[in-house]
């Protein structure tokens, strides 16, 4: 990855300097970075994307759509200052006896859209921002893989971090405005909008749809449900209270009447 590092770098600042330009982002290579080992502060984010190797040994050449690709973030508010550090995990070739690891090459369209899916990922954790387009935009696939993936050749898989468990738990985050998961994708081939356009501004709420519904032994419906039904103590009081008010209605106008009637047989007297 070392000749493509100058192109990860270009941009992953091109496209956090779109929607955050006052701020000062870096990001660095880090062959020492570990799933889930993480320093106070940081966060984590993981891809799994399509690449391709090369043996340096027999020059045999084979892709894999499994390549982990790892990145810890931190964000300082006080400094306005992030950083992200990334490892791309290697892969060997399978026919040599003694293989070196080898760095995956990736196509300029699936760098950015793994960057894409980074800057999503740091406005949603760094920012608490919300954003119009919430799919992670998926990896393209150059040819059709079969097979199971070579977990024996494969540098996560022998660390222990297995592509195919799929992602790594991350780091608790305090709760914030309702995202989708990440295992969200765009239908491949879906064109996406530039980064200035998905944002609409800070903390935007999101929109649940109109046909979600809780279930009914939800804290939020039965806390519905206490507030719109009385109890039967409270209904039977109620319906008390209706009678004696209505009593002393009618006992009121009856002596208005009786009243009434009295003024009239003595102003006929008279």
């Amino acid at each position: 990855m070392a000749q493509d590092t100058d192109v990860w770098k270009q941009v992953f600042q091109e496209l956090i300097q779109e929607v955050k330009p006052w701020h000062r982002w870096t990001l660095t290579p880090d062959k020492g970075l570990l799933p889930n080992v993480l320093k106070p502060g940081w966060m984590q984010y993981q891809q799994w994307a399509f690449a391709r190797f090369q043996c340096s040994s027999c020059s045999r050449s084979w892709a894999s759509a499994q390549v982990q690709v790892l990145f810890h973030m931190h964000w300082s508010k006080e400094k306005s200052r992030g950083q992200v550090k990334m490892r791309v995990f290697a892969q060997r070739c399978k026919k040599c006896s003694q293989p070196p690891f080898e760095v995956p090459e990736f196509t300029q369209e699936n760098i950015s859209r793994i960057l894409n899916n980074l800057v999503f990922r740091i406005l949603k954790r760094c920012y608490r921002e919300g954003f119009k387009s919430m799919e992670e935009i998926p990896m393209i696939k150059e040819i059709s893989l079969e097979g199971p993936h070579d977990s024996d050749n494969c540098e996560a898989c022998l660390q222990g971090f297995c592509a195919q468990s799929g992602p790594a738990v991350q780091s608790p985050m305090p709760p914030s405005l309702p995202f989708p998961s990440e295992d969200t994708q765009l239908e491949t081939g879906r064109a996406w909008p530039s980064m200035s356009s998905l944002f609409a501004g800070p903390a935007q709420a999101t929109n649940l749809s109109t046909s979600w519904i809780p279930r009914a032994n939800t804290i939020c419906q039965v806390e519905r449900e206490v507030k719109i039904c009385p109890s039967n103590e409270r209904f039977y009081s109620y319906t008390s209270q209706n009678h004696t008010h209505r009593n002393i209605s009618i006992c009121c106008c009856f002596l208005l009447l009786i009243v009434v009637g009295v003024v009239i047989v003595i102003r006929t007297i008279i």
